[in-house]
């Protein structure tokens, strides 16, 4: 059994932690804020290009999770700050009144007690709402992903049921363990730390699915674009750094999970984190797919300038003096263009539409 001291040494141990967690978590909620405006920056340019429903979807829910986000880094600072209940309703969103929860004078006012009692206290409306907007903004999280994929694996039901059950699962037992915190005794305590021990562990499976899934449909379009030669330009149509991209977003809730195994510094920067790896995927496909438009343009005025009278054939055709070896590249780009008949701006146009599903599933990754 432990000690008076074990337990007051791991009460201090926590709410160090916890206060670490709240500045980290703050900090992380400023950056979320600057890339969900630059976000919404490019969805407004690429709206003009994208009106499908899919397009008003992403931007629709990455409002809301901005929204409850922003709430509840609120509450978070609402709660910290309330240490003392009669208090609470003349307190407002004030970082002096969070200082002040964990001064002595907090440790007088409540008669000895560490702010950390507060925190841990789910019982009350305030706890259990911190909680559970925590929850809806995971599910939410996981929920847009797995539209993504959906809409990239074009509409295929099949494809995202494994990720739907495991969503589901998700659900169920986190509303469970919720209820279980708000109502102690419900449920006996050690079916709730089992309950507890597959949380995460099921929100990784699910998101390693489906952004394996998300990898595998753009890996596939990848090489099939490749098979067709319309990888001569660069870095080809940037299936393979879209994926890259994916990958490196998906690992950033695993990533946080091993770097911050504390509960406090976890969940505190796991929230804002949620908005910012949808928010910096799409500033970063955008930023691909303005490159790859830019490669085209210059690549056509570059193949363009490259023709002189000389170099014709008497039928008008460039002789080439390669010995066939650009010849996949000639039918690429006779593949390519051959429908246009403007400017360098309109074959760029041009090209992202020919490139045919492997373009439109890198636009679909942006959605």
């Amino acid at each position: 059994m432990s000690s008076v001291s074990d337990i007051a040494a791991l009460d201090a141990k926590q709410q160090k932690y916890a206060l670490l967690g709240f500045w980290l978590g703050g900090v992380v909620y400023g950056a979320y804020c600057i890339l969900y405006g630059l976000s919404v920056k490019v969805t407004l340019e690429t709206r003009r290009v994208h009106s499908t429903h899919s397009a008003r979807v992403f931007p629709t829910v990455t409002l809301l999770i901005f929204i409850l986000t922003t709430i509840y880094m609120g509450k978070r600072i609402h709660d910290l700050a309330a240490s003392v209940p009669e208090k609470s309703p003349h307190i407002g969103l004030n970082a002096f009144r969070t200082l002040y929860a964990f001064s002595p004078q907090w440790t007088e006012d409540s008669g000895g007690q560490l702010p950390i009692y507060h925190i841990r206290d789910y019982t009350s409306s305030k706890g259990f709402t911190t909680m559970l907007l925590m929850s809806i903004i995971i599910w939410l999280g996981d929920a847009l992903a797995i539209y993504r994929c959906f809409v990239i694996w074009d509409m295929n039901w099949l494809a995202v049921l494994l990720p739907i059950a495991l969503l589901v699962l998700s659900i169920v037992n986190s509303t469970v363990v919720d209820v279980a915190h708000k109502l102690p005794g419900a449920l006996p305590s050690q079916d709730v730390q089992a309950l507890i021990g597959i949380v995460f562990p099921v929100n990784i499976a699910q998101s390693c699915l489906t952004t394996g899934l998300i990898v595998f449909r753009t890996w596939r379009q990848y090489r099939v674009s490749r098979a067709a030669g319309l990888n001569v330009h660069g870095r080809g149509i940037g299936l393979f750094t879209i994926t890259r991209i994916i990958v490196e977003s998906a690992m950033i809730f695993t990533v946080q999970q091993i770097i911050f195994p504390t509960q406090y510094v976890f969940n505190e920067i796991l929230v804002p984190s949620i908005g910012c790896i949808f928010a910096l995927m799409s500033i970063r496909v955008y930023g691909v797919k303005q490159e790859l438009s830019t490669e085209v343009q210059l690549s056509h005025i570059y193949s363009g300038l490259s023709v002189r009278p000389d170099n014709l054939t008497e039928k008008g055709h460039p002789i080439s003096h390669d010995g066939g070896r650009n010849h996949r590249r000639a039918a690429s780009e006779a593949l390519v263009f051959s429908r246009s008949g403007g400017s360098p701006t309109d074959h760029s146009d041009e090209l992202v539409q020919d490139l045919g599903e492997a373009a439109k599933d890198s636009s679909k990754v942006l959605m």
